[in-house]
């Protein structure tokens, strides 16, 4: 079992697409954390935030980062998920 790779860092610095790389190179699963929760909602990050404001966006980028964790994924998370304490 090889553990999860968590990619943090501010917004636009380039998670995804170097996230997308190493999964490849490494032959892990990728998961962007803000692209998984666009998905499963339907909506934009601005559509959540403007709907639950950003304390409620935080609660599901906290809630998607739990759901997308597993063994060998390459996860790349949302500039802000280190403003949540776990």
């Amino acid at each position: 079992m090889t553990q999860p790779l968590f990619l943090i860092g501010p917004r636009g610095c380039g998670k995804t697409t170097v996230g997308m790389a190493l999964a490849d190179s490494l032959n892990r699963r990728f998961v962007d954390t803000d692209q998984w929760l666009q998905s499963q909602l339907n909506m934009t990050v601005a559509e959540i935030v403007e709907r639950e404001e950003w304390a409620g966006f935080r609660a599901r980028e906290t809630a998607a980062l739990e759901a997308v964790t597993a063994p060998s994924t390459v996860i790349a998370t949302g500039g802000g998920i280190i403003l949540t304490e776990f």
